[in-house]
């Protein structure tokens, strides 16, 4: 009798497995492979290579772009750069071009939040008409392409009538530059609009396979049965989208007993805000390898340096044409809790631009210096569990970029 209840409720998950899995494969994620294939190969079209500086957008064109789970529009105008809507810039009137990577193209937001979004903001509101600020940014650009990019927009254009361009130096460029210390003249220009977005069943069910080594340890075939079912199945998703909001649940608990212990506070007194900004510190780890140890002295201070060699590079070309040149400095999160590499950084570059005489302002003091705690201060103005800062944070750093260029504006 026993066994007999045990078959049936064996056939039943079986079959139950089955359904979930062929109706899952069928209908699901026939739809949602298709539409994320739709959207790729819009993307596709649109970041489109170019064989002077890398990449770039295309020109004149409206396309749905995806960060981190967010989509948000980018429109483009006939120089290519994102702008407020797809358009033939007037001639007649004078520009500033901001350039640098995806903090300035403004990932994940609309245009009108982006740091030129918001700077044109401040024009409108000065009722200042005849000068606009261009998007000249585009995410993974470092200080290597932004030099390629203003040199040969502004030897294409001769038209372009303007007396500053500001670069904001990001943090990723010290690990995105190390591509580029063999200075490549051209780059290739082949374009791949093809969407791949494979179904993975193939791979997921080899790992399954009972004639496979591996399987023989129960451990693996469980956890390699578990990750079968999480991908390729509905009620795997939702399980895991339950498991994962446990986990979550969990890791807020240790962040916030973290917290308290390094703050000195009660557990209970620990904000929301203060455990969510330990995600955002702690994200892109990869990257803050270079300001530190061995990394720092093998490849962040080499890659500076190949920094500042562009700059200057750059700023020669400007100065020919009667052009200022700003650079922008500006902190990620994981600086204002953790002030070795902040120091580190700052202490090595400014010294550096200051000797070639390189304009530069740095907006570090204003988000080490607000009036709540760094990290109540981090998820105030950085993007949850990412390094871009949010709304708040890019219409502070374009006030603080304001406040500098005001008086230059034409």
């Amino acid at each position: 009798m026993e066994l007999n209840k045990r078959k049936k409720i064996f056939i039943f998950i079986f079959i139950y497995f089955f359904i979930d899995l062929s109706l899952t494969q069928l209908f699901l994620f026939n739809f949602y492979h298709k539409q994320l294939e739709k959207q790729l190969v819009s993307v596709l079209e649109n970041r489109i290579p170019n064989k002077d500086y890398k990449y770039t957008f295309a020109k004149k064109k409206t396309f749905i772009s995806k960060y981190l789970g967010h989509d948000y529009t980018v429109s483009t105008n006939n120089l290519g750069f994102r702008d407020f809507a797809v358009r033939d810039l007037d001639k007649n009137k004078f520009y500033t071009i901001v350039i640098g990577d995806s903090h300035v193209e403004g990932v994940p937001f609309d245009y009108k939040y982006t740091i030129p979004g918001q700077l044109n903001k401040r024009l409108e509101n000065n009722n200042i008409i005849d000068h606009q600020f261009l998007n000249a940014g585009v995410a993974s650009y470092s200080s290597y392409i932004y030099t390629k990019k203003i040199i040969k927009v502004l030897d294409e254009n001769p038209w372009i009538k303007t007396n500053l361009v500001i670069l904001l130096l990001d943090k990723s460029d010290v690990s995105d530059d190390l591509a580029y210390f063999d200075k490549p003249t051209s780059f290739p220009q082949k374009i791949d609009t093809k969407a791949r977005f494979k179904n993975r069943i193939y791979d997921d069910l080899e790992k399954l396979y009972f004639w496979n080594y591996e399987s023989l340890n129960p451990g693996l075939f469980f956890s390699n049965l578990w990750r079968f079912t999480y991908r390729q199945t509905t009620t795997g998703i939702l399980l895991k989208k339950i498991g994962d909001f446990l986990e979550l649940k969990a890791r807020n608990l240790r962040d916030r007993y973290v917290l308290s212990k390094k703050l000195k506070k009660n557990f209970f007194s620990i904000s929301p805000k203060q455990v969510n900004s330990l995600k955002t510190i702690n994200t892109r780890k990869y990257l803050t390898k270079y300001f530190y140890g061995n990394h720092w002295l093998r490849e962040g201070k080499k890659s500076i340096n190949f920094s500042i060699e562009n700059l200057v590079t750059l700023k020669s070309y400007l100065d020919n044409k009667n052009i200022e040149l700003l650079v922008v400095l500006y902190p990620w999160a994981f600086e204002l809790v953790d002030k070795i590499p902040r120091e580190k950084y700052l202490r090595y570059i400014t010294p550096k631009l200051k000797k070639n005489n390189i304009d530069y302002i740095s907006a570090y003091n204003y988000f080490l210096n607000l009036k709540e705690d760094p990290y109540t201060n981090i998820s105030d103005n950085w993007v949850y569990q990412d390094v871009h800062l949010n709304k708040k944070g890019l219409k502070a750093l374009s006030d603080i970029i304001w406040k500098k260029v005001s008086n230059k504006i034409r």
